[in-house]
C-alpha cells in the first residue's frame, strides 16, 4: 500500500499518557478532511538519553505504519503484554492503545 501523507497544516490533539509511573505528553495529528489519525509524537524521557531517542524513533515508525495503512486497532493487538494479559509491557504498546483509543472516538 501507499504511504498516505498528512497535510502540511493540520490539527493535532495532546494527551497526558502514564505508563510504568512515568507521564509522556503526546501529540496526535489528524487529516482534517475526514478526521484520519496519521502520526504521533511523544515526549517524556530525559531530553538527550537513550529512551528519548528510542520514543522519537518508535513514534516515527507508528506513524509510517498509520501512514501506509496498517490499522491501529490491529497494531495494538501485535504489542506485548505483562502478566495481567491487558497492560503494555513498553511505553510502545501504551502508545498504541492510544492510538486506537483515539481512532475510536
Amino acid at each position: 500500500m501507499s504511504r498516505r501523507r498528512l497535510p502540511d497544516r493540520r490539527p493535532s490533539i495532546i494527551a497526558e499518557l502514564l505508563h510504568d509511573g512515568r507521564v509522556y505528553a503526546v501529540s496526535l495529528g489528524f487529516d482534517p478532511a475526514d478526521a484520519w489519525l496519521g502520526e504521533v509524537f511523544a515526549h517524556g524521557a530525559k531530553v538527550g538519553s537513550n529512551m528519548d531517542g528510542i520514543l522519537d524513533d518508535a513514534c516515527i515508525a507508528l506513524s509510517l505504519l498509520l501512514q501506509h495503512g496498517v490499522d491501529s486497532a490491529a497494531l495494538a493487538r501485535t504489542m506485548g503484554r505483562l502478566g495481567d494479559g491487558k497492560t503494555p509491557a513498553s511505553i510502545i504498546g501504551a502508545l498504541a492503545d492510544l492510538l486506537t483509543a483515539e481512532a475510536l472516538q
